[in-house]
């Protein structure tokens, strides 16, 4: 047997290998189950590779010309090729989710890298040390420090061991503005009070084009809500022409909508379309007692904050 033939068969029997694997994990995947996007999943990722081998097989045992032998060693190879190259791609991915767990992943100088790690670690003097080589603002892969710092599996709790950090972080020149966005969300207002004592802004817009209240209307608390008003948010601001308190009403966020009645908000002015905040309960209300529903004591409360008209 020649050097081409050993290195043909040795390929296409690794090949055939890896098809009958796909093909056990097809089928057990879909044991039970009729898919019919997981058929032409086998049909397609399979049994087409399967025949492109067999004919690729047959042409090579065959054919004696050593053109049609090296287009059927092409064919056996590109599997392997294949495979290789999605390993590689899995490896890459996988480095790419451990170094942004780790906070380096999203910088590119060595010195914000370090940065962020020691953000990531809560290692305020590190931090502290390696602040004046940097620009403690700098932007990668639309990650800043403050918003590594604050980043959790749960924006809306926390262990607090972030304080610190976002306390450093402020003292060295960071941009409050950059965590209010989960600040205003978190179940402990600790975060929102050092943001807005250090100059957070809270009418920011964010990159929705939506300033902050509007953007984050369904999470926000009650009590993060008045710490945000008690710093000057604009409880008659508008997000394309729809005032906030009707928005409120509309998405049912009546303890809101009655914390800003309280505050002195305009419940008059209405959306383009007509829609208005007395409306909106009005007809929730009804909802509800169409419904054989009790309302919801946030929504009386909201509809008994409403000055008379």
């Amino acid at each position: 047997m020649t050097r081409l033939a050993q290195v043909f068969w040795v390929i296409a029997a690794i090949d055939a290998v890896l098809l009958v694997v796909a093909l056990v994990m097809s089928l057990r995947d879909s044991a039970g189950a009729h898919d019919g996007g997981r058929a032409m999943g086998i049909f397609f990722f399979v049994m087409l590779p399967a025949a492109a081998l067999l004919g690729a097989m047959l042409l090579f045992h065959f054919s004696s010309a050593w053109p049609a032998k090296s287009i059927a060693l092409v064919i056996v190879l590109v599997p392997g090729l294949w495979f290789g190259k999605a390993r590689i791609e899995d490896t890459l991915i996988d480095r790419r989710i451990e170094a942004n767990r780790l906070g380096t992943g999203y910088f590119d100088t060595e010195p914000m890298r370090r940065m962020a790690a020691a953000v990531v670690q809560r290692d305020v003097e590190t931090l502290t040390r390696l602040a004046p080589s940097v620009d403690v603002n700098a932007r990668g892969d639309d990650m800043t420090l403050m918003r590594l710092a604050v980043r959790g599996p749960d924006a809306r709790t926390s262990d607090g061991s972030e304080l610190p950090v976002v306390r450093a972080l402020l003292a060295l020149g960071a941009k409050a503005d950059d965590a209010i966005e989960v600040a205003c969300i978190r179940h402990d207002p600790a975060l929102l009070e050092m943001l807005l004592g250090a100059g957070a802004n809270p009418n920011l817009v964010l990159s929705s084009g939506q300033p902050l209240v509007f953007d984050r209307m369904s999470s926000i608390t009650p009590r993060n809500f008045r710490l945000l008003a008690s710093h000057g948010l604009d409880l008659n601001s508008s997000a394309r022409g729809d005032p906030l308190p009707v928005q409120l009403a509309i998405h049912r966020r009546w303890d809101l909508l009655a914390i800003a009645v309280e505050l002195g908000a305009d419940t008059a002015r209405p959306r383009p379309d007509g829609r208005h905040v007395a409306g909106e309960l009005a007809s929730q209300l009804a909802e509800e007692t169409a419904a054989g529903r009790e309302p919801p004591a946030d929504l009386l409360r909201a509809r008994a904050a409403l000055p008379p008209r």
